[in-house]
């Protein structure tokens, strides 16, 4: 016989298990909602609007998703309007009308969405027809965020918030002179990028905080910030993660990895999962929070078709300007890489035979100055964002490799100024990094055995030199290169002027300004080679960079 006392012990105990039980099925945070919400996402597109699964078919497969349930969300960790000819060619508004025609409804903003200015970006936030989101996008004079910090969106009784984050690397991996005033001499926006992290997480939180008070079920955190890859630690989903309270699920972008779910224990010790899926639409990224309250992620692979109407907004698009592109510039019998078969870069910890190519092509534009001839050029890896395959070369392909409408400088420098600029791209050897100097007229070694001596300040930007150089034996035509002699250098203005991937470039006397543009100049010389040499053949390019691990 169960006496009063050992009665309520055991109905205790069976309530502590279904609490336990419950902490399984319900999340920490939230009621389950009446119906499976589904979150269906994109992330660096980068102007693949055909590539892979391509846009029609993310747009047929979230149709398929609303014949499952109608708690249905369409979202893009950002990365959208640069990245291919459609994209630069109007400067992201065909891109932003396609995505209009798909019906997003949360868009964060990534670094190269500002490549085309900041008054491009405020138009995209003016006409993607859900507008822009980001918490930690601010302007200095008054720490406020330029776009709206978060949206909630309601499914039934089930509210979710989804909070924008943007990477503080946008400053040096967009155009830093845009964050500037016009005297370029100090920053108006900022992306609160300090060195510990501390003022990114603070963002967030904030906005964490603000939201749960308003009574929401869940948050979301849509951020353009990277996991692992070539991204800066103390700004990575992980980081944030696991040092904030109350989020969810952490859909990324940024460094392009295929993350189907990671989970990360947050400052609570609550787990939070984050996804990504790759670049390009090679991957739909899905967010489930089931009926039973369950949060999941996955990648979907393939697309059962494409979704007519978006299809056709895209090929009238492309019937703008696409006999342009058709147009023949030259051919080659072999493969110019600068990203192997699945899309990891080659030429951001190594040499390629279209780096050769590319700075060879600068080098040569110096004829069509008055100057007529330089000693070196230089770009950073960064600059070129796709291959040239066997082949016709059109002029498509030419756009697709310098993308950015970047112009090109000639400058006098001091081989001191050289020396120090190839450490700072060297920096982060043998890791990936967009802001690797590759050269033509120029060949340097990189010893990544002896730690970096480059300090970068709180923006990413090269501030001092202290240690033992790893940037070694570097030679100007064949000879020693001499601190105190000025050299005749050919590059970019994002790389010269914009100081672009934390290069300063200080001291420099401009020569020659804005004299051509780079997608010009390589389609110039691509006409004038008319058959690319067998001097690029060789996919690891022709000893002009050696790395030592």
């Amino acid at each position: 016989m169960t006496t009063k006392k050992g009665m309520i012990y055991l109905l205790r105990k069976l309530l502590a298990v279904s609490l336990l039980l419950a902490l399984f099925v319900v999340p920490s945070y939230g009621a389950a909602p009446d119906k499976d919400i589904i979150i269906v996402f994109t992330n660096d597109v980068h102007c693949g609007v055909e590539d892979h699964i391509g846009y029609a078919g993310f747009a047929l497969y979230r149709n398929e998703m609303r014949e499952l349930t109608p708690y249905v969300t369409t979202v893009d960790a950002g990365d959208f309007a640069q990245g291919a000819t459609i994209g630069m060619i109007a400067q992201g508004r065909y891109i932003v009308e396609i995505m209009n025609e798909i019906g997003y409804d949360i868009v964060v903003p990534g670094n190269h969405d500002f490549d085309y200015s900041i008054g491009m970006t405020e138009n995209f936030n003016k006409n993607l027809s859900c507008g822009l989101i980001s918490c930690n996008f601010k302007t200095v004079a008054d720490d406020k965020p330029v776009f709206n910090p978060y949206k909630i969106l309601t499914y039934g009784d089930t509210k979710i918030a989804y909070i924008g984050a943007t990477t503080p690397e946008t400053i040096s991996k967009s155009t830093p002179s845009y964050f500037m005033d016009k005297n370029r001499e100090k920053y108006i926006y900022t992306f609160d990028g300090d060195l510990t992290g501390e003022k990114l997480i603070a963002d967030i939180q904030k906005a964490v905080d603000e939201v749960r008070a308003k009574g929401v079920d869940y948050v979301i955190v849509v951020g353009h910030l990277g996991e692992y890859e070539d991204v800066t630690e103390v700004w990575s989903a992980p980081f944030i993660a696991a040092r904030t309270r109350g989020i969810d699920v952490f859909i990324d972008g940024h460094s392009h990895e295929v993350t189907p779910e990671m989970k990360i224990k947050n400052a609570d010790g609550k787990e939070v999962i984050i996804t990504q899926s790759g670049t390009k639409l090679a991957h739909i990224g899905q967010v489930t929070i089931a009926a039973d309250g369950k949060i999941s992620s996955k990648l979907i692979d393939s697309s059962n078709g494409k979704d007519e109407e978006v299809d056709i907004a895209i090929q009238k698009i492309k019937g703008r300007f696409e006999d342009t592109l058709k147009a023949h510039q030259g051919h080659t019998n072999f493969d110019l890489r600068a990203m192997d078969d699945e899309g990891t870069w080659l030429l951001r910890d190594a040499e390629t035979n279209l780096c050769d190519l590319v700075t060879d092509a600068l080098l040569d534009s110096a004829s069509m100055t008055k100057t007529g001839k330089a000693d070196i050029s230089l770009i950073n890896a960064g600059g070129i964002r796709t291959n040239i395959m066997t082949g016709e070369i059109t002029f498509n392909d030419v756009l697709s490799v310098l993308p950015f409408g970047n112009t090109v400088y000639m400058v006098e420098v001091s081989g001191q100024v050289i020396l120090d600029e190839l450490e700072v791209g060297a920096r982060l050897a043998p890791q990936r990094n967009g802001g690797l100097l590759h050269a033509s007229g120029l060949t340097y070694t990189i010893d990544t055995r002896i730690p970096t001596p480059v300090k970068m300040d709180k923006t990413s930007m090269f501030s001092s030199m202290e240690g033992e150089r790893r940037v070694k034996d570097v030679k100007v035509n064949g000879e020693v290169i001499d601190p105190d002699r000025i050299y005749k250098v050919v590059s970019l203005n994002y790389v010269l002027i914009e100081h672009g991937d934390g290069h300063m470039f200080k001291g420099t006397k401009i020569i020659e300004a804005n004299y051509a543009v780079a997608s010009d100049v390589l389609g110039r010389y691509i006409r004038k080679l008319s058959e690319i040499p067998e001097v690029y053949e060789n996919i690891g390019g022709q000893g002009r960079l050696t790395i030592i691990q």
